[in-house]
């Protein structure tokens, strides 16, 4: 009868080069209530299947994490190239109307 889960989530924000990224952490919380579940052979197998479980868990929050911070960071990499883009457009622009003029400046 499970009513609590012992293995929670821990989310955070890191900033690699100016972008927010999610990170997910594991931890524990509270005691192990089948801590003493079979105490011949079959309890060896079910320490073994808990620490197995556990390792299971731990990789795939390590895999959300790494899968949020790819589709975040794909997300950053299109808004940039929109921009460099943007900016090109306009540079040219300006560079083709003024070519072939000449530019005074006063001072």
């Amino acid at each position: 009868n499970v009513t609590k889960a012992r293995i929670k989530i821990r989310s955070r924000m890191d900033n690699v080069a100016g972008t927010n990224l999610p990170v997910f952490e594991s931890f524990e919380d509270g005691a192990d209530t089948y801590e003493l579940t079979g105490l011949s052979r079959g309890g060896q197998q079910m320490a073994k299947l808990k620490i197995y479980y556990k390792r299971a868990i731990e990789l795939l929050i390590e895999l959300a994490s790494l899968q949020a911070s790819f589709v975040t960071l794909d997300i950053a990499v299109k808004i940039t190239n929109r921009r460099v883009n943007a900016i090109e457009h306009v540079f040219f622009f300006f560079q083709s109307s003024f070519h072939g003029t000449s530019v005074h400046w006063h001072t």
